[in-house]
């Protein structure tokens, strides 16, 4: 017997006994709930024992199944009498004896422990498709073990490219993993594939592998009756180029016409006088299916496909080039488009990364069809093209006459008004090849403004340093050094810095190359921002310095961004006097030293300016020390990280993150009270699952609840809200619906002791301990305003993950319903250049998860109350930028969102009121763009993705950030009017050429700057 908290349960001969404590004094039976494999099962009396202490219970199992897995459930409370559910894997003692395939059929035999039926059912499962059953007949017996049969035929033939995983269902039961087959073309002798399919034909191949010369005969099947024959002789150039016989194996269905009022069949095609399927068979053809391949986005295909009689279903789509599958994907993307046509469900898209296939597929047409069903989508086939700004951007050179380039030349030399940039390159034994490619980009620069220093690192190779002189001696601008032996990257680094002529010096690896507009690119930046640190965007390459794999198109400034993740590595420029003055690279270093540099640069500089434009090509190739050694740069990384936040005087933590090169820092708490905001109108479970979401996972935090009940009239969450009136506060609101008032006034009436106020969603609940703790760390900061969360739909995609201002002409949540988990759900998806499990700067972030200190709500006086439902988080987000505070994402803190649950029935989350309101407040954010958002990337469709209209690629003005790392008093918090002066901060003042002044309200103390 087992016993449990509650009760116990036994089996014996197909028969369980059991038995449940009391059930109190005048209860003499009861009803319990059989649970057989997670499925109800009935109910069964439960009857006072003579001993008058329990109830007890029995009932026969089935005999015709093999079952895994008893729970018994008490009805009144739902809760289970058992500790655990009751294993009956033992009590049946299911053992497999054989499992194989003999040409097309299967056999199998297998014993039981247990007297069951004399026939038991067998279902083969190949790649996870159930086949029809048979049944295993029971043919002997000894000792108590009965022993069973059975053959069956093999479900259907394999893909042409790949093997499949057979396995069977015994009675309901799982096979043992050992014993799964893996069923190719070359063991079954045959093989056969559905190719297509539409409402019009069914074309596909099928041969015989034994005797390539014979000619198989295949089987149309609908509503269970063959309608047609075919034998398979059609010629296919794709099959014999696959090395299959004379390739004549062909075959074409054409199909009947159904009537509108006949459901669409399911066809089968099928070996002749079998039912082997081919691969890919059955086909389920619907006219009710509809999609669209769009066609390629960059190396994505991107389209959608859409279940009429079923909207909820996911369906997968296959993407072919030449034939063969190269990717696939199931469609669940938010197509906005797609709803507001007049579908019933918009998350139906499809984005296809081809990955690594990408480049194989140029030139070529791909086709995107519905896996299983084989319906090809409309739109199929597309030519596969790169991205026209790409091909722009690698051409851009080409295009230009010698005539032409000399007019450029003179015009940007001129606009340099005699700035220049100082480029150091250490080289060491670099491939000839990628050493010319290097020094031919820097000579080949648009603006003749430079030099270049190279350092030739006690190379070993003969042609590096014959390679150095030989550019030396045609160009007097390269210089070259040289070193008595390989004294690192560091140290020859710091030889560059030493001997550079020019106020900022820039690097270059000896590997990669520049862009030809590199140098002025910086300069002109240099000229509008005076910045002390420069940074641009940049294209991740193959080793093939033409063939992109990545663009790299980065945010304006962001400290902690580059904490979590040093998201930029090329280019960077820096003021010479700084990089003396912090001297230089550190030459202990091996491995990490630009990051420690970089890190050090930025506790001096006051200035930092992002260059939206690409400006380098980093080669990425298997011998690069950062790819060679991962776990250094960890290590390296973390050490430097950790000594600059010494240097500063903080005391947070640096840990792993995510994943390579990322990295978790924790800031010290302070533990002050949080005032918790929660709007609720009605839907009381979902409230329920916050607030116990809450109290689940903040044990120990010091925080108040505050829920602001708007009218609700649902008695289930009237009686709720009663019932919590003791732990927590429930604040009455009546009149219109205005989230900013009801926000604003719980603050006022209830947030006297609190020092932090987080405003948050009925329909939010908290998944991991520790969230409330992070994101009061991080609101602790002096520098910091506003805290973010990543939520999370309740399918675990992506809801939000930051707010860019502009997008899809308002504002929109970044990477929404991307996946935040991906290969199975093991690993964190980390997203556009690890922004998604980053900490890092945005323009705004949702409140329906938002935390800032109180100082800092009341100095921006709360919530615009004109913004009644939408955007009012936006522009407070916006008031306090302008404050000179940060609005932060945090990758680390994840919750579960189920967005506008309350509001939604009643149309009430549309605001088209405050999207204009929001667009006259903030004019600059729409006409120049989001500072935290790259111009390069797409402003409509899909965020963070390289855009594709003619505005790709012109060098916008650089996005100016102001930063302090001194360890000077954060300025106090003033006044933030909820009508701003200013629409918002200015990249450049226009008359002065140099950085901005910071709003009047923020007045930091004066500081000179270094010698």
């Amino acid at each position: 017997m087992k016993r449990a908290r509650g009760g116990g349960v036994g089996v014996e001969a197909n028969v369980v006994t059991g038995w449940v404590e009391g059930g109190g004094a005048r209860r003499d039976s009861t009803r319990l709930a059989l649970v057989v494999d997670d499925l109800p099962s009935g109910l069964v009396s439960a009857t006072r024992a003579a001993n008058g202490s329990r109830l007890e219970f029995r009932f026969a199992l089935p005999t015709h199944r093999i079952a895994a897995g008893l729970d018994v459930i008490d009805p009144l409370s739902g809760q289970s009498i058992l500790e655990r559910t009751f294993d009956l894997g033992e009590y049946y003692g299911l053992r497999i004896r054989e499992f194989a395939l003999h040409g097309l059929v299967v056999t199998g035999r297998f014993t039981v422990a247990q007297q069951l039926d004399e026939f038991l059912h067998v279902q083969l499962l190949y790649d996870g498709s159930l086949a029809p059953g048979v049944f295993a007949r029971r043919n002997g017996e000894a000792s108590g073990v009965f022993s069973y049969g059975f053959e069956a035929p093999l479900p259907r033939l394999s893909a042409p490219d790949r093997d499949g995983l057979l396995s069977a269902l015994i009675a309901g039961a799982e096979m043992p993993e050992a014993w799964r087959l893996k069923v190719g073309a070359r063991k079954i002798g045959y093989i056969g594939f559905v190719e297509a399919a539409n409402p019009e034909t069914i074309t596909g191949w099928a041969a015989d592998l034994a005797n390539p010369k014979k000619r198989l005969r295949v089987d149309l099947i609908a509503w269970d009756t063959v309608i047609a024959s075919a034998v398979c002789d059609e010629p296919r150039k794709d099959v014999h180029a696959a090395g299959f016989g004379d390739g004549r194996f062909g075959f074409t269905f054409a199909l009947p016409p159904v009537g509108l009022d006949v459901p669409m069949p399911t066809y089968s095609v099928v070996l002749s006088a079998t039912r082997i399927h081919l691969h890919n068979s059955p086909i389920r053809l619907n006219a009710r299916l509809l999609g669209f391949f769009d066609g390629m986005q960059g190396q994505v295909a991107v389209g959608w496909v859409c279940d009429l009689d079923a909207p909820d279903r996911r369906l997968e789509v296959e993407v072919l080039c030449e034939g063969r599958v190269i990717a696939a994907d199931v469609a669940k993307q938010f197509r906005g488009d797609v709803m507001a046509a007049g579908l019933p469900i918009g998350n139906c898209g499809f984005r296809i990364d081809l990955g690594e296939r990408f480049r194989a597929c140029l030139g070529k047409e791909v086709s995107a069809r519905i896996r299983d069903l084989n319906v090809v989508l409309g739109g199929s086939p597309r030519i596969v093209t790169e991205n026209p700004n790409i091909r722009r951007f690698l051409d851009r050179a080409a295009r230009l006459n010698d005539a032409t380039l000399a007019r450029l030349r003179r015009r940007l030399n001129y606009k340099a008004q005699g700035r220049g940039i100082s480029i150091v390159m250490p080289v060491h034994n670099t491939p000839k090849a990628w050493l010319i490619a290097a020094l031919d980009s820097v000579r080949r620069q648009w603006c003749d403004n430079w030099e270049l220093i190279a350092i030739n690192d006690g190379s070993t190779e003969p042609h590096a340093l014959e390679t150095l002189k030989a550019y030396a001696r045609h160009d007097r601008r390269i210089r070259v050094l040289s070193t008595s032996e390989n004294v690192g990257v560091a140290r020859a680094t710091n030889f560059g810095i030493r001997a550079a002529r020019f106020d900022y010096i820039s690097f270059l690896d000896h590997d990669d190359c520049l862009e030809p507009d590199a140098v002025y690119c910086l300069i002109k930046a240099i000229g509008e921002t005076d910045a002390d640190f420069l940074y641009s965007d940049e294209v991740l390459t193959h080793e093939d310095i033409g063939s992109i794999m990545e663009v790299r198109a980065r945010p304006a400034f962001s400290y902690d961004y580059y904490l979590s993740h040093p998201y930029f590595v090329h280019m960077i420029c820096v003021r010479t006097s700084i990089a003396h003055q912090v001297a230089g690279w550190n030459e202990s270093m091996k491995i990490s030293a630009d990051v420690d540099f970089v890190l050090r640069v930025l506790e001096t500089a006051r200035t930092v300016a992002h260059v939206p434009s690409v400006l380098y090509r980093w080669r990425t190739h298997e011998k690069s020390m950062g790819h060679a050694k991962r776990a250094a740069v960890m290590a390296e990384t973390k050490a430097a990280l950790a000594r600059h936040l010494a240097r500063r005087g903080v005391t947070a933590k640096v840990s792993d993150g995510s994943w390579f090169n990322q990295f978790r820092i924790d800031w010290p708490d302070d533990d002050g009270q949080i005032l918790v905001v929660i709007p609720t109108r009605n839907k009381g479970e979902l409230l329920r699952n916050c607030i116990e979401s809450i109290e689940r996972t903040a044990e120990g935090v010091d925080y108040r609840i505050v829920v602001v009940d708007h009218e609700s009239d649902d008695g289930q969450t009237r009686r709720y809200l009663e019932s919590i009136g003791r732990r927590h506060t429930v604040m009455p609101y009546r009149g219109a619906f205005n989230f900013a008032r009801i926000n604003n006034l719980a603050v006022r009436t209830h947030g006297e002791r609190a020092k932090y106020c987080l405003f948050l969603n009925n329909d939010i609940e908290a998944i991991e301990k520790g969230w409330l703790e992070r994101m009061r760390s991080l609101a602790h900061r002096p520098d910091v305003g506003i805290v973010g969360a990543l939520l999370l739909y309740g399918d675990r995609r992506v809801q939000h993950a930051g707010v860019i201002i502009g997008f899809n002409k308002a504002a929109d949540h970044a990477m929404k319903f991307a996946e935040s988990y991906i290969e199975n759900g093991t690993r964190r998806n980390l997203g556009y250049n690890c922004m998604l499990s980053s900490v890092r700067d945005f323009s705004a972030v949702t409140a329906a998860c938002m935390m800032l200190r109180r100082e800092v709500f009341e100095a921006a006086e709360g919530f615009d109350e004109s913004f009644a439902i939408g955007f009012n988080d936006t522009d407070l987000c916006l008031r306090v930028r302008e404050a000179g505070l940060k609005v932060l994402y945090d990758g680390y803190t994840m919750l579960t969102h189920y967005e506008s649950a309350t509001r939604s029935d009643t149309k009430q989350v549309l605001h088209p009121e405050d999207d204009v309101r929001l667009r006259k407040r903030w004019p600059r954010y729409f006409a120049e763009g989001d500072p935290f958002y790259n111009p390069n990337l797409d402003q409509d469709a899909s965020d963070h993705a390289l855009r594709e209209d003619t505005k790709c690629g012109r060098v916008g003005a650089a996005r100016l950030s102001m930063i302090d790392l001194g360890g000077r008093p954060a300025p106090a918090i003033r006044k933030m009017p909820a009508t701003p002066t200013i629409a918002a901060p200015a990249a450049t003042d226009p008359a002065r050429g140099k950085a901005p002044s910071r709003p009047a309200t923020i007045k930091p103390p004066p500081r000179t700057r270094p010698a």
